[in-house]
């Protein structure tokens, strides 16, 4: 039994991360490590949780985590009780599941991994094989705790994939994908179609699914799975759509969006620019409108509320002004290059300096590649996983990929990098982190501990 939250957490963090390893690395990982059996003995040793609370499941290369958050909040506006499971966490790891935005404390914490974990090593001793991993372990804790907290509803973000994802176990009433590019290749497949195949693992016979893909051969792959399941289909740009009705602007911050669908229409304000944020949160307008199908209470104005009030961490986030600090969790090259278009869509005239660092794991040289034009890049570690790609190597791909417009410097930590970029960026120009959720989260805490004073 471990007396302390340290402990505890120390347990799990010593359990197989695939989060902290590396593809095609040594110790790193390979598809042949996800298995579904130990997800499906540990949750029958639980009494199958999972199957006691409807869920919505959502999927996506990008944009499911905002997805996910906005559904939830938009629920929890209407008065449920609701539980989130998202992944990765920035700084604790019970931020991964919430209940009405309220993650567990540290006692409550301790004393679930206390309950879990003398199942976990007694199916470990029966089974033999790899053990039963960190993110296994993780969203058994959820569905603990979601089941004690007599949640009305779960929003599960998957982890990875989807078909071997662990969160495949759950009783969806809708499943949703958000969008489908090219991430974790050796792990999903090296083209568009074998990942929209392993996305579209979630969908469940007869059970709606809400499609935002709009990528031809991945939608086409996705929309096969959905007629061979028998799954009600809710098409992006066939059966649903979104407008921006009026811009983000950087003297008041708020963008419209007007949601079209046959049945139904909906405007609301979202205090985040862009395009992408806008598509996810119409995939989330659609979400609520299966939900409302199979009689979920979910009025107008709670979902305008709760769209407006949605906090988005590291989505595009300011942090500060004078230079202009934002931080994006953008970790692909689709996603990179969306947040650098948004950002010169809504700040064209100011000087840009990029603080980046990527994962080793993700295709570096391709999110190098829309970096052309910026004027000052940062290249750095972020400092608490091991997955970052050493600062020589992500230097280099910038120098090859960028014109000699471009100044490349480096600096050995995100404190570091940090503050050479205030240094270097006039008052009047904007600040940029991003390449890795790591990295945005780093900075943001690095922000967060200076306003507090610490």
């Amino acid at each position: 039994m471990f007396s302390s939250y340290e402990q505890a957490v120390d347990a799990i963090y010593r359990r197989i991360n695939f989060e902290s390893l590396s593809a095609g690395k040594p110790g790193g990982y390979s598809s042949g490590d996800f298995k579904l059996e130990r997800m499906k003995r540990l949750l029958a040793a639980m009494d199958n949780p999972h199957e006691k609370v409807p869920a919505v499941h959502v999927a996506g290369t990008k944009g499911k985590g905002t997805t996910c958050s906005l559904v939830a909040n938009i629920l929890q506006a209407a008065g449920y009780r609701v539980g989130l499971f998202t992944s990765p966490h920035m700084y604790r790891v019970e931020e991964r599941f919430q209940v009405n935005s309220e993650i567990p404390s540290p006692s409550r914490f301790t004393q679930m991994v206390n309950h879990l974990m003398p199942l976990v090593n007694e199916l470990d001793q029966k089974e033999g094989g790899m053990s039963t991993t960190f993110f296994e372990i993780v969203n058994a804790i959820a569905w603990h705790y979601f089941l004690e907290e007599q949640v009305d509803i779960v929003v599960l973000e998957v982890g990875l994939g989807g078909r071997l994802d662990s969160t495949i176990f759950c009783n969806p009433v809708v499943t949703a994908i958000t969008s489908i590019s090219l991430d974790h290749t050796r792990i999903l497949g090296d083209s568009i179609e074998e990942i929209a195949y392993e996305k579209g693992g979630i969908l469940k016979p007869k059970i709606p699914l809400v499609c935002g893909v709009t990528e031809p051969v991945a939608q086409k792959t996705i929309l096969d799975i959905a007629s061979q399941r028998d799954c009600p289909v809710q098409q992006m740009g066939r059966d649903f759509n979104f407008r921006i009705e009026k811009n983000w602007e950087e003297h008041d911050r708020v963008q419209q969006v007007q949601y079209i669908a046959e049945s139904e229409q909906s405007t609301f304000s979202l205090k985040q620019p862009g395009t992408a944020v806008a598509q996810n949160a119409a995939i989330a307008v659609a979400i609520i409108g299966q939900l409302r199908k199979q009689n979920y209470q979910i009025s107008e104005a709670e979902l305008q509320k709760a769209m407006l009030e949605s906090p988005l961490p590291l989505r595009f986030e300011i942090l500060s002004e004078e230079p202009i600090l934002i931080v994006d969790s953008a970790h692909n090259e689709a996603s990179v290059d969306s947040v650098l278009k948004t950002t010169s869509q809504h700040f064209p005239d100011k000087p840009l300096t990029l603080i980046l660092s990527v994962s080793r794991d993700k295709d570096y040289k391709a999110i190098c590649n829309q970096l052309r034009g910026i004027d000052l890049i940062i290249v750095t570690n972020y400092l608490g996983n091991k997955r970052a790609l050493p600062i020589p190597e992500l230097e280099k791909a910038v120098t090859d990929s960028c014109n000699t417009k471009t100044v490349t410097k480096t600096a050995p930590s995100p404190a570091e990098a940090l503050k050479l970029a205030r240094e270097q960026t006039d008052s009047d120009g904007v600040i940029l982190a991003t390449g890795s959720l790591f990295l945005a989260a780093e900075i943001r805490e690095l922000v967060l501990e200076s306003m507090s004073g610490k």
